[in-house]
């Protein structure tokens, strides 16, 4: 094959595991359900037996698929190629296929296209679902041909951002966040370029994903019969040629920055934190007095060195003897101390030796720092636990958030409030984003440990798992605290510009306190619960993920037909009901409790009816609500992480108690 025996090797085994069927069931049955919803929001209990409402049906149900996919694919594709790279780095197997006699080509393309593959099978799952709507009428041929090709280009655009991100970065957390960074800027930039050249259609269509897709799903008469929409190329093209170059780059640089720049890891991150100081001092040494020096220490080793020196001043052959002090010193005579300090003095009064400039490398040890009662916490705060360069991501999320509020604020006008239109969507987003990084270092936290082998260190010593486990907690949030300080000071900025109410603001803080802790802990347990570290990672920042998005599109449906809400309930019980299967299914599947089973069945509930509380306006029950319910989720997982966390982890097993 084109791309070696990395490609072959996922063909052959992706298809064994059981819940690869799994995912694409699920993936399926979640499409039907939203049809299901969607057809009792527009349509409700009756037959719909008219074209029009088919037809009709039809082209918003594909639309809203056709912006769900996309959603998926954006968040999904970039996070699997990025873990798939950073995995390997993890476990030092990288550098193991890097000494193989795979090609640099074979490598990148390879590892690219095994961690898609997943993805675009998925991809392709949702294609009879999608062919559905063209039995209901209002869509062509090409505009589901436009759909999939959009979003096609769009994963593997995002997939080829996360792999070179992935190949420069050494960290599975600064892979993750990065690549998530990365690909919410090119969202946003896109949807700027939009808002700065709204009449442009081809540019902003070829620059925004969803713009693309918004060109795709509009329908044209000239195009019913089936031809693709010109836009949806031009951006597939577009994007295509941009996921070369990645490519391309991550084929040129990949042995530039590995391992050389990535290991060994133990020895440059020792440097880096200060522990060794290197000098190099210059000093000048006389060859006739170490020379002498020499020779008092070991005559017989210098015998012949000073032959062979004094033969090549002299212009003599450097195998013809040299003269002693009392004649002729052959190679292996032996001359005693005094004779060869005279020897020395006199020869070197006579030739010119020169002084020649050695280096010397000095490591001066500086003092051990105190370490605190919890050196995990120690560990966490008072070093460089994630990396050397934490600025580029922090860099790179103050850059998101200041486009978002920018966007916000801008938005605001004498004719729009602040909570008009798809811009009061934006904080809610902003907060979202904040809590999958917090997600994703709470995940990787454990992971990293776990791969590196320093875990089954930690578990020898006499660390209790309170020490371990609230160490590894806050020290998560301490290294995510832009993530949690700015979404806060916009709460407090929208509440000080008066769009914001004092006991709103105060419900918005601890809830968002709450929510955050919740992110963090949701990470740690998936990485106890799943030990291979990219199970762990999908867990983690799927749930999440799903579980925010959820709640925004329920909000969404609602809000769209809050007037007959009544005949849609029953598809939200079905939608909610799989949303409880699922949280479970990643929560308490492998290590089951009955908590955790509260929690996989309230939470989705209970989020609903904090929708419809804040929608009614009253913000104090979904301000208790959502405290308690997060609470109690938070709590689930804790208090089984401290008091099992030897059973969790292998310390111990049941069997010995």
């Amino acid at each position: 094959m084109f791309a070696g025996p990395i490609i072959a090797r996922e063909l052959l085994t992706a298809p064994r595991p059981p819940r690869y069927y799994a995912a694409r069931a699920s993936y399926a049955g979640g499409l039907l359900i939203v049809m299901l919803t969607v057809w009792q929001v527009l349509v409700g209990w009756d037959e719909g037996n008219a074209l029009s409402i088919l037809s009709r049906f039809g082209a918003i149900l594909f639309s809203f698929f056709a912006y769900l996919q996309l959603t998926l694919m954006l968040f999904f594709a970039p996070i699997a190629a990025a873990t798939a790279v950073a995995h390997e780095k993890d476990r030092r197997t990288f550098v193991l296929l890097l000494m193989t006699d795979l090609r640099d080509v074979e490598i990148v393309v390879g590892k690219l296209v095994a961690s898609l593959l997943q993805i675009l099978t998925l991809l392709l799952t949702s294609l009879p679902v999608f062919s559905l709507c063209l039995l209901l009428g209002g869509v062509s041929f090409g505009q589901v041909i436009d759909v999939f090709l959009v979003t096609f280009a769009a994963g593997f655009f995002g997939g080829a951002l996360g792999m070179i991100v992935a190949l420069w970065r050494d960290r599975t957390f600064q892979s993750i966040a990065l690549t998530v960074l990365l690909v919410v800027l090119v969202l946003i930039l896109g949807e700027a370029a939009a808002r700065v050249l709204p009449e442009t259609v081809w540019i902003t269509s070829a620059l925004s994903p969803f713009q693309a897709i918004a060109e795709a799903i509009r329908p044209r008469p000239e195009r019913l019969v089936g031809p693709l929409g010109g836009s949806s190329l031009v951006f597939t093209g577009i994007y295509l040629a941009a996921a070369g170059l990645i490519v391309l780059a991550s084929i040129v640089k990949l042995r530039v920055w590995n391992p050389g720049k990535n290991e060994p890891r133990e020895q440059r991150e020792g440097d880096e934190e200060g522990e060794v100081e290197v000098v190099e001092q210059l000093y000048e040494v006389d060859e006739a007095e170490a020379l002498a020096e020499s020779a008092r220490r070991s005559p017989a080793a210098v015998g012949a060195v000073i032959a062979e020196q004094v033969s090549e001043a002299r212009g003599d052959r450097p195998d013809s003897p040299g003269l002693g002090v009392g004649g002729p010193v052959a190679p292996g005579d032996v001359m005693a101390d005094a004779d060869a300090e005279q020897y020395v003095r006199r020869e070197s009064t006579g030739l010119h030796v020169p002084r020649r400039t050695h280096r010397r490398v000095v490591r001066k040890f500086r003092p051990y720092r105190e370490v605190w009662s919890n050196p995990i916490l120690w560990r966490e705060l008072r070093t460089r636990a994630y990396g050397t360069k934490p600025l580029i991501i922090k860099g790179a999320y103050v850059l998101a958030f200041a486009l978002g509020v920018a966007a916000y604020f801008g938005g605001i006008g004498p004719g729009s409030g602040p909570w008009d239109g798809a811009k009061a969507a934006i904080p809610a987003l902003l907060a979202v984003l904040s809590l999958i990084l917090i997600n994703a270092q709470g995940v990787t936290a454990l992971t990293s440990e776990r791969d590196t082998g320093a875990l089954d260190l930690l578990l020898v010593t006499e660390l209790s798992p309170q020490q371990f486990i609230y160490g590894k907690l806050y020290g998560v949030l301490y290294n995510a605290k832009e993530m949690v300080v700015l979404p806060i000071a916009l709460a407090i900025g929208i509440w000080a510009m008066g769009y914001m109410k004092l006991d709103s603001l105060i419900f918005v803080l601890i809830n968002f306190a709450v929510l955050v802790h919740f992110s963090a802990m949701l990470g740690l347990h998936a990485a106890i619960t799943y030990t291979n570290s990219r199970q762990a990672v999908a867990n983690s920042l799927g749930t999440i993920f799903f579980l925010m998005l959820g709640i925004l599109f329920c909000a969404a449906l609602i809000i769209q037909s809050r007037q007959e809400f009544a005949r849609q309930l029953l598809s939200f019980l079905v939608f909610i009901g799989a949303g409880s299967v699922a949280l479970y299914g990643s929560l308490g599947a492998k290590n089951p409790s009955p908590a955790i089973g509260l929690v996989a069945l309230l939470t989705p509930f209970w989020s609903f009816y904090c929708i419809i509380s804040i929608l009614q306006g009253d913000f104090g029950a979904a301000f208790l609500v959502s405290l308690a319910v997060y609470s109690f989720a938070l709590l689930s997982m804790l208090i089984p992480a401290v008091s099992d966390f030897d059973i969790a982890l292998g310390r111990t097993n049941a069997i010995q108690g």
